[in-house]
């Protein structure tokens, strides 16, 4: 007897969308003159892709991250993170959710200099008052996973730059966040560090199941991803 199956059954469930950006706007105004920094610009990022924002400086790279991430507010547009508005949160709400939900790296690394590597990584954990010995072994968990055993002592201007991204990385990660947001990660680097942080970024991507959007001017890194998103004057020109 033949066995027979439903389209329905063989189809393979679409990923599924964490979040959602629709006909975000952004204008700065300096001095007397209005600058028109994002137009109208729209994505679907899905949960588990690693997406690329790829452009020019004043491309509108850091602005539209900075939206993406709850640190910044539209003008206009609407924009929801796993069911959540953002646009409708107030800043208390918009603080929590950044807190619990959102990881930031930076390309300037932003390391408290009086801290060390694993009070940096654990201050997350602090805001969100979790419990102290719960955040102080998180902390050395993921000093563990990014390769810094033998650095978690150490202070800022102790570390090397690569090894101060490592730091910042795990920091990102401490409050186990659903979507990662990264920066120009590799910009302070040289090529060979830039390569290892990419590496890295790839690997923990893949074991801890993490939606990446990283902004980048460098077209070799952004090729790494799972998808480009261009950006021209604050347009999205292609996505590939």
């Amino acid at each position: 007897m033949t066995e027979s199956h439903s389209l329905e059954s063989e189809t393979v469930p679409s990923p599924e969308i964490l979040l959602k950006g629709k006909d975000i706007t952004k204008r700065y105004n300096i001095g007397k003159k209005q600058i028109r920094v994002l137009h109208g610009v729209e994505l679907n990022v899905r949960r588990g892709e690693f997406l690329s924002i790829v452009g020019a400086s004043g491309s509108g790279k850091s602005t539209l991250l900075h939206i993406l991430g709850g640190l910044d507010r539209a003008d206009s547009g609407q924009l929801s993170v796993a069911g959540e508005d953002l646009s409708k949160m107030g800043g208390n709400s918009l603080s929590q959710f950044r807190n619990r939900s959102v990881g930031f790296i930076f390309q300037a690394y932003h390391l408290f200099p009086e801290l060390d590597a694993q009070e940096n990584v654990a201050l997350p954990g602090r805001i969100a008052r979790r419990s102290v010995n719960e955040v102080e072994k998180s902390a050395k968990d993921w000093l563990l996973k990014v390769g810094l055993a033998k650095r978690m002592d150490h202070r800022p201007y102790e570390l090397s730059g690569g090894e101060q991204q490592r730091v910042a990385i795990a920091r990102s990660l401490i409050n186990e966040p659903i979507l990662l947001l990264a920066d120009e990660p590799t910009g302070n680097l040289d090529s060979e560090t830039g390569t290892e942080i990419m590496e890295l970024l790839l690997k923990l991507k893949e074991e801890c199941k993490l939606t990446l959007i990283m902004a980048t001017h460098d077209r070799s890194i952004a090729e790494r991803t799972d998808r480009t998103l261009h950006l021209v004057d604050g347009r999205v020109e292609e996505t590939t």
